[in-house]
């Protein structure tokens, strides 16, 4: 669809930059023969309204008209690890002067402990408590929201510090600070922010749960410290540092062994914390551990089913919100004596493509982008992929971001031809 029909010509020469093609990521030089280039587009089973909606929007944001686009990434470790969804960030806050907005939420993942996105740093002090969703714990698990995580202390010296500065890159700060959390007796126990000498006292938003503050200067880095009254807790969801740049928000949630059912069991909280994001852009990385069962145990109603409800509760957030399905990448699953390959891709991207026909979203095809099924073992051996054969390695990772990317400026840019 030639999307220049779709704005008025006049529109169109008031844009400026907006009506230029974008220029894609550079990639390697030399690509092994197991990365599948020509497959990395965008695919439409169905309708693609709701894309030249987000596209439309992406044009005012790049012409000024608007000054910010909201993005959602939700998945499994794929998004946890943070190589794969901070790539995509930094290549979308790249794409053009100005487009660099908010960093997103930030949880401590230390606390869990699980492994750390390495794009900000933290630290903590005290007790924590801090059972993941996906595993057994001998704790009572926490309502996690929209992060996936909570981090429950009983403890009155309990602090905990994150700097969004790493390798001397401080173009990450924020003015204003939002705790994500909530007190085991209401008005029993509070978050406050330590400013140099001055104690900071927050607003408490009833509409998000939430407790925000404002700060006296622009900052990369900030300690929060819970003071907890005896026999009491305060259960930490997350933070989410707020600048005000005009530009793409990117907001990421992953939870290592997520899968969808894991974010709708927390449907209550999620749904409030979606109006923090509204988004208008969803990207979905769930089904590779929906997936990792024998193929006679994968259920496609159930899987779609799941996806069906959480679709219904972001469309509460923002009906216009376009979707973006990434499937499966071809990999093996964990068993009791190892690894085993997992017989259910194909059958996540005939799911994922029937979705997307459904709701009008588009596909990205992980899959064929890796040449389809029993493929996973050349993209380890040509150092792309983990040795457990289900994890990408950060160079794999880095690519897969790019590709994902230039997938959306070609679709931009074919818009304009």
């Amino acid at each position: 669809m030639n999307r220049a029909a779709l704005i008025p010509f006049l529109m169109l020469l008031s844009l400026g930059l907006s009506a230029q093609k974008l220029p894609v990521k550079a990639l390697p030089d030399s690509l092994p023969d197991c990365v599948h280039t020509r497959k990395a587009n965008l695919h439409f089973p169905g309708s693609r309204k709701a894309e030249d909606a987000f596209i439309a929007k992406l044009d005012s944001l790049l012409s000024g008209e608007i000054s910010n686009i909201n993005i959602w990434h939700i998945g499994g470790s794929h998004v946890q690890g943070g190589h794969f969804s901070y790539r995509i960030m930094e290549d979308l806050a790249a794409m053009a002067p100005g487009m660099k907005g908010e960093r997103g939420f930030i949880f401590p993942m230390r606390l869990a402990p699980t492994n750390s996105d390495k794009s900000f740093r933290t630290s903590a002090e005290g007790y924590w408590e801090c059972p993941m969703m996906t595993r057994n714990s001998p704790y009572e698990k926490p309502r996690y929201g929209i992060t996936g995580f909570g981090a429950r202390t009983n403890d009155s010296t309990s602090r905990v510090s994150f700097g969004l500065g790493i390798n001397a890159d401080s173009t990450w700060t924020f003015n204003k600070l939002r705790v994500l959390g909530y007190p085991s007796e209401e008005g029993g126990s509070f978050p406050y922010l330590l400013a140099g000498a001055d104690t900071l006292r927050y607003t408490y938003e009833e509409k998000t749960a939430s407790y925000l503050f404002e700060l006296p200067a622009e900052t990369d880095s900030v300690d929060v410290f819970f003071k907890v009254p005896e026999g009491q807790t305060f259960t930490l969801n997350g933070f989410q540092p707020i600048s005000g740049r005009p530009g793409i928000n990117y907001f990421a949630s992953g939870v290592n062994g997520a899968k969808v059912r894991s974010w709708l069991d927390g449907a209550e909280d999620l749904e409030r914390d979606l109006q923090l994001v509204t988004p208008d852009l969803c990207i979905f990385g769930l089904g590779i551990n929906d997936s990792a069962c024998k193929a006679s145990e994968f259920k496609p109603s159930y899987f779609k089913d799941n996806y069906r409800e959480l679709i219904a509760m972001i469309r509460r957030s923002n009906p216009d919100c376009a979707f973006i399905f990434i499937t499966n990448n071809d990999s093996y699953r964990y068993v009791k004596k190892g690894m085993t390959y997992n017989e259910n891709a194909r059958a996540v991207q005939k799911a994922m493509y029937e979705l997307a026909e459904e709701y009008g979203a588009a596909v990205w095809d992980l899959l064929e982008v890796m040449g389809g099924t029993h493929t996973v073992l050349e993209w380890r051996d040509r150092g792309l992929v983990k040795t457990d054969k289900l994890h990408f390695t950060r160079e794999g990772y880095v690519l897969l971001a790019d590709l994902f990317y230039n997938a959306l400026i070609k679709d931009w840019n074919n818009g304009l031809e």
